[in-house]
């Protein structure tokens, strides 16, 4: 990919695009995140003709890539720097995208109501396909069916195809963008929100698997370098407490397969209390549980990968962010999820580095045993070509 595939747009605070950055104008960098919140910088000349306009509170920028809108999403920091070299300064822009809405607002108990004073009922609990309780939240909180204090004014639903398992979710003043992610965490979903047109949409899509398509591996040319970290899990057993109190709360303890396999292979037992204070009914109680080990119960594995520039499998085009791929690490095939990525633009042009986390498969003893039969080989081709004293 070249800077000359991605279009980067000036918009101001009603989302009207107010003009473009030239490729050679571009000293960018995004660090994207799948379910998560992207940031973004850009660095112009004070005298560029579009520095002033994203100065102005509620600016932001559009990145279209390839494939459609990669990210979108407005303006938090402006930094100007001036040197006695460069008396007329640069501007550096920071910013996140447009998923910074629902780390802004809370799920109230009753949506309906925007006055937190006064609200009348305990929790807000949604039962349904994990697809359609994520948007009704959303609209219900602060998309076109919430009322009009809370209401974001350029905000749409996009479409809801009822995707995932059937769950029940309460919510009492959680982070809206934090439910979400609990909700989507345990039914292989990602979501964002990215302008189209003129509008804000709250979009979410499946875990698309790739694995039968994309294999990146650094002796297949698809990857120019990978880095690959391994750490403990952050829980192996959650206790969730339910209602009543005392010896007569209600207790449940909740662990899969693979936070039990964590266990033994770290000989850890890692417990999380959970507070569950809002239900009793068995299957939310597991639920809440099931959600924490969805993100912290297994051995965690992170792959840092460098898709190759001219690669045959380009990143933003035929895989990226919330894609299942195959990738090949210490000589073990296995799948994961892209997690997010870095992009870099400047004067030595278009680099990409992708995050993959957690590949399902990986084999710590198998990584180990290549480890040592490396070293193994090093020191005794060390012995081989010691001199004798």
């Amino acid at each position: 990919m070249r800077p000359q595939d991605l279009t980067v747009e000036i918009r101001d605070r009603t989302l009207t695009r107010v003009g473009v950055i030239r490729p050679e104008e571009m000293h960018m960098e995004i660090v994207g995140a799948h379910n998560n919140l992207s940031e973004w910088s850009l660095r112009l000349s004070a005298q560029h003709r579009l520095a002033q306009e994203l100065r102005q509170p509620g600016s932001g920028i559009i990145v279209t890539g390839p494939d459609g809108v990669w990210l979108s999403g407005p303006t938090t920091t402006p930094d100007r720097a001036a040197t006695a070299s460069d008396p007329g300064g640069t501007l550096t822009f920071q910013g996140v995208d447009d998923s910074v809405i629902l780390a802004d607002s809370l799920a109230f108990p009753d949506p309906s109501n925007p006055d937190p004073q006064t609200q009348k009922r305990a929790h807000d609990t949604r039962t349904g396909p994990a697809e359609t309780v994520m948007h009704q939240f959303v609209a219900a909180n602060i998309g076109p069916t919430a009322p009009t204090a809370r209401r974001n004014r350029f905000l749409d639903n996009g479409p809801d195809r009822g995707r995932g398992p059937k769950v029940t979710k309460s919510a009492r003043f959680p982070t809206l963008g934090v439910l979400l992610a609990e909700i989507a965490a345990v039914a292989d979903l990602g979501f964002r929100v990215v302008q189209r047109g003129g509008r804000l949409v709250f979009e979410t899509k499946p875990v698309t698997d790739r694995t039968d398509l994309i294999r990146l591996d650094v002796y297949n040319g698809t990857l120019s370098g990978h880095r690959v970290t391994i750490s403990p899990p952050g829980a192996t057993r959650i206790v969730v407490a339910g209602q009543g109190e005392l010896t007569a709360r209600k207790f449940l303890e909740v662990t899969t397969p693979a936070s039990l396999a964590a266990e033994v292979q770290w000989q850890r037992r890692i417990e999380r209390f959970v507070d569950q204070r809002n239900t009793n009914d068995v299957d939310e109680l597991r639920q809440a549980g099931l959600e924490v080990l969805s993100q912290e119960g297994f051995t965690a594995v992170a792959v840092q990968a460098v898709p190759m520039e001219d690669s045959a499998m380009p990143f933003g085009i035929d895989w990226g962010p919330g894609d299942r791929v195959a990738v090949v690490v210490e000589d073990q095939e296995l799948t994961a999820v892209v997690t997010g990525y870095r992009l870099k633009i400047d004067s030595e042009g278009l680099r990409i580095g992708a995050l993959l986390g957690d590949p399902h498969g990986f084999s710590l003893a198998a990584a180990l045993h290549k480890r040592v039969r490396a070293l193994e080989a090093r020191l005794s081709a060390l012995e081989r070509t010691a001199e004798p004293r």
